[in-house]
């Protein structure tokens, strides 16, 4: 019996087609996402029916559209977020599903990285402006010694650390499962919530999207912050209530984001409107080496869960 897998994400196999050719080889029948762009709820329940198995993106995957599939055995998510899965609905209708938990580190670590430095010496204002005749320099700030806070300590946040070792920051952490023998060999420091939220520079989040973590960031915590300090988040959307955000960077002009996820996506809030502001179409994995090592993970898992 030859499966069919459909991919959903918006460009599976464009930056190396040896991701089909690794599943096609084995047998399978790929179909992939024929709009090119993320999925709306209609469109995924006009495409899923059909599939055994599925190489998913970002859309959302809820009760009603897995009901629709009902041939459906497997669910392979092309990064490493699960929000967008009913996973209890899922175990009820016997879909197994899967992610690739390692392929995105290097590339959301350096995003970040990316997003610190530029809004440290404000490059995108600086480019905006001259493209626009204005010719303003901007004055900026180092990167070297700052305090970094970095809301959770996983895959990513540990190899953010280690690309900003050349900085030298003094470094804390939150983490509910602390990787102790990692923060002793960086100097990182423990902390409680109220203490990173106040004292650091940089905010970093490294956190994965759960109905606990909804709004994690929110007026409380913004409350404590300092009024010149950068929030990143690279990590998911819906961890930072986007109108407190907005509220804060306007009232505080000399505070930073830089926001590559956001709680609706495709994004055209408020936030656009701001200065203050980096934003990026969820891009943390759009590096061609990150984008072929994912593909080629959720190519493997594929092949591993039929082949039992």
């Amino acid at each position: 019996m030859a499966y069919r897998i459909l991919t959903t994400c918006s460009s599976f196999g464009k930056v190396d087609p040896k991701t089909l050719s690794l599943l096609e080889d084995a047998g399978f029948e790929v179909v992939n996402n024929p709009h090119g762009r993320k999925l709306t709820k209609e469109e995924s329940l006009e495409l899923m029916p059909g599939f055994e198995g599925m190489i998913a993106g970002t859309e959302k995957l809820d009760r009603e559209a897995l009901a629709n599939a009902p041939g459906l055995k497997y669910i392979c998510r092309l990064g490493t977020g699960m929000d967008n899965v009913d996973m209890e609905a899922a175990r009820e209708m016997g879909v197994v599903v899967e992610n690739t938990p390692d392929a995105h580190v290097k590339g959301v670590a350096e995003i970040t990285l990316a997003g610190i430095l530029t809004l440290a010496r404000h490059l995108h204002l600086a480019d905006a402006r001259l493209k626009n005749g204005v010719w303003k320099k901007h004055m900026g700030r180092l990167l070297e010694g700052k305090k970094i806070g970095l809301i959770g300590l996983g895959r990513v946040a540990r190899h953010l650390v280690r690309l900003l070792q050349p900085f030298e920051p003094e470094i804390c952490a939150i983490d509910p499962y602390p990787d102790t023998d990692f923060a002793e060999k960086y100097g990182i420091k423990w902390v409680e919530k109220d203490e990173l939220m106040s004292q650091c520079d940089i905010i970093s989040l490294h956190i994965p999207y759960t109905a606990e973590n909804d709004n994690y960031i929110d007026a409380r915590e913004f409350g404590l912050m300092k009024d010149n300090v950068m929030l990143i988040n690279a990590s998911r959307g819906g961890l930072v209530n986007e109108d407190e955000l907005f509220s804060f960077l306007s009232k505080n002009t000399q505070a930073f984001a830089f926001f590559d996820t956001f709680r609706q996506e495709p994004y055209d809030g408020p936030l656009t409107t701001l200065d203050n502001v980096l934003l990026t179409p969820h891009i943390g994995s759009s590096a061609n080496e990150t984008r072929i090592e994912m593909e080629m993970a959720a190519a493997r898992n594929v092949i591993n869960h039929f082949s039992k």
